[in-house]
């Protein structure tokens, strides 16, 4: 059987990789950005890849924060503490500082949002994570590269995860607690500017909305953290069974890059940690693919990645991804945006090749989503679309090695 017409049976290991999920999701539990639980996670893969004779594995730390909701609590802290001094003492000294405070709270909120540095990020304590990452030679000599990446770390479970009503209610509330910023410093700055001083009233309406996120950010650090088998104990099995096939029969002129990911959950710092230390010497012209939430619904890869700001994603990536699709017409594959954000963006805002696949559950199928819930466990995974995503991804690999690395200026647009 050549590398073109691999089966599942040559690709897929499907014991190993629920024996991956069932490790990571049951055996380690919850893996908190920054926690032993994570670096658990880390060390069981470098394991496993040295099992695999890869020879280069590395776990390398970095220092983040390790709380998404710090900086966004910090945020609200901000914006609602100026607009509570105003409600209660008024004066142009006040509007002035209410402003000022509004603004810092409008920034925080869109740096975090976009991975940005910002005053928060500043003054927050940070702790130690890892990534965990090898490579993989090619039979010939090195042509191009692609990076397979995974997250390691869990995320919370706060109630507006709990369903898709309440996640649909809690996103439009967020939505409106970054514009009650903007409007904040708008009324106030015009309270000051034009000295109507009965603008601040204003902050009657502001402060509901901001106390609102306020709180919400604060319940979600109460809560225990999501055994994630699919988000993304799934995905660093897809990764690891990838690796295997890899080992045992090379591509012909490409380089594998595995990156296992800390701290997805808090802004995708491990992505961040890695691409500061590895993509100069990787070129721009590595591809990188991120498996995230693989093990639930239909394939889907993205077209764009983003909390609030949805970035394209990079022309390059979604040439290999339609190319691949067209070869699998047998298989259901989706594109279309992404919810949130995955560790894609952070090579996408530096004008890198990322491509994030996932899954999505089916309708028909009566399946729901568990993401960032404790019922994200093993018992909902179904192994089959695992194996789907595999057979997508080794497509992939196939098309690109066969096509040799395209012209930088392909790769640049």
């Amino acid at each position: 059987m050549n590398n073109d017409s691999t089966t599942r049976q040559d690709l897929v290991d499907s014991r190993k990789i629920m024996e991956h999920i069932r490790f990571l999701s049951r055996k380690i539990g919850g893996r908190g950005s920054c926690s032993l639980q994570e670096r658990k996670a880390g060390d069981y893969i470098a394991d496993q890849l040295r099992a695999l004779g890869i020879g280069n594995v590395r776990s390398e730390n970095f220092h983040t924060v390790p709380s998404t909701y710090w900086a966004f609590a910090l945020s609200f802290a901000s914006a609602v503490t100026g607009s509570l001094l105003v409600l209660f003492l008024g004066g142009q000294d006040v509007l002035i500082l209410a402003a000022i405070m509004s603004g810092l709270g409008f920034w925080g909120m869109l740096a975090e949002t976009e991975f940005a540095t910002s005053w928060v990020r500043w003054v927050l304590p940070r702790q130690p994570s890892l990534n965990v990452s090898g490579w993989i030679t090619p039979k010939g000599s090195v042509r191009q590269r692609v990076v397979l990446c995974a997250h390691l770390d869990t995320h919370r479970t706060p109630v507006f995860y709990s369903s898709s009503r309440w996640h649909t209610l809690f996103s439009f509330l967020v939505g409106l607690t970054f514009l009650s910023m903007l409007a904040g410093v708008f009324f106030y700055t015009t309270a000051v500017l034009l000295g109507w001083g009965n603008l601040r009233w204003v902050s009657l309406g502001l402060v509901p909305i901001q106390l609102f996120g306020l709180g919400m950010c604060l319940h979600a650090d109460f809560t225990p953290y999501s055994p994630g088998a699919n988000d993304d104990a799934s995905g660093v099995a897809a990764v690891l069974a990838l690796a295997k096939r890899l080992t045992k029969n090379p591509l012909m002129g490409t380089e594998v890059h595995l990156a296992f990911t800390g701290c997805e959950e808090v802004g995708a710092r491990g992505m961040s940690a890695f691409l500061e230390r590895h993509s100069k010497d990787l070129g721009r012209e590595a591809v990188y693919i991120i498996l995230d939430e693989v093990g639930l619904g239909v394939p889907k890869y993205l077209t764009a990645d983003g909390l609030l700001i949805k970035h394209r994603t990079h022309p390059r990536a979604l040439e290999v991804a339609r190319q691949a699709a067209q070869v699998l017409p047998g298989m259901k594959i989706k594109e279309g945006a992404g919810q949130a954000y995955t560790d894609a963006l952070q090579a996408t805002k530096r004008g890198l090749i990322a491509l994030t696949l996932c899954t999505i559950p089916d309708p028909l199928s009566g399946d729901e989503s568990h993401w960032h819930r404790m019922s994200d466990t093993l018992e909902n995974i179904h192994v089959e679309d695992i194996e789907n995503c595999l057979t997508f991804v080794w497509t992939l690999l196939q098309q690109m090695d066969r096509q040799g690395a395209a012209p930088p200026s392909q790769f640049n647009e």
